[in-house]
């Protein structure tokens, strides 16, 4: 029996060219399955970038969809700011005292172009009672250089299509946190800035609680008022030109008739 297991043994070693294809065949299987483990890996990684990527690129147009680049206020006595994004859409609404936030109530206005989301506010219901031929509506924009010609063109038209005293108006971009900080829309500051440049007794507080209109109304009375004073003055320096030049030429020919009385 041993002999036989002996010899079985000795056959396999007489037969070196069976060892070598059984290499062979050991050595292709582990390289493929190496090949199939990089390849596994491989998938894995491209999937975990690709599943990345999209995460980035997700989150980057949400927070450009969502990041406010201009605003657009509307003021009456109503008090109201639209945040707007680099497609022009309201990604914000912002009410500046108790009327504002009144007439917002009702209204959905997010994602909205900005023009439609004006004119939903201007011809709501609760903003009738406070367009009177005696009020003033002022549309103002404050954009960065690139968009605020387009918003400037766009508002000025929708503020012809509302006809109602619309004026439209264009304030610093810089403007915008100062007004925020001081509890403004950024047109009511703009024009509470202009309001203390003849009258700066006029506090912050006071500013708020007063309509777009009564701040523009005390504006044009200092105007008128600081026209008036130019004018006076300008009378009074051609009064007194004329004066002295009345007195030169009474000087002059005083001094003339003299001379000839001597001679």
């Amino acid at each position: 029996m041993a002999n036989k297991i002996q010899n079985a043994f000795d056959e396999i070693k007489a037969q070196p060219q069976l060892i070598e294809s059984t290499k062979q065949y050991l050595s292709k299987k582990q390289k493929k399955q190496t090949r199939f483990h990089y390849s596994r890996s491989f998938q894995r990684t491209c999937i975990a970038a690709c599943i990345a990527f999209v995460l980035a690129v997700g989150f980057g147009g949400y927070s450009l969809f969502e990041t406010p680049v201009s605003y657009v206020s509307i003021d009456v006595n109503p008090s109201i700011e639209l945040a707007l994004n680099r497609f022009d859409c309201v990604v914000s609404i912002t009410a500046y005292n108790a009327q504002g936030e009144e007439i917002l109530k009702d209204l959905s206005l997010k994602w909205k172009k900005y023009l439609d989301a004006i004119h939903l506010i201007v011809e709501s219901k609760a903003m009738g009672p406070y367009l009177t031929d005696a009020s003033e509506l002022v549309l103002t924009v404050a954009a960065d250089s690139s968009r605020e010609e387009t918003l400037k063109t766009g508002v000025e038209g929708c503020s012809d299509h509302i006809g109602h005293n619309t004026q439209s108006v264009s304030a610093d971009i810089e403007l915008v946190p100062q007004a925020h900080d001081h509890g403004f829309s950024v047109g009511k500051y703009y024009a509470y800035l202009q309001l203390i440049q003849y009258d700066d007794t006029v506090t912050l507080d006071e500013g708020r609680k007063m309509s777009i209109s009564q701040i523009h109304g005390l504006i044009s009375e200092h105007e008128h008022e600081h026209g008036q004073n130019h004018s006076q003055s300008i009378e009074q320096e051609t009064y007194t030109k004329e004066s002295e030049n009345e007195n030169e030429t009474t000087s002059h020919h005083g001094g003339h008739h003299s001379g000839h009385s001597h001679h």
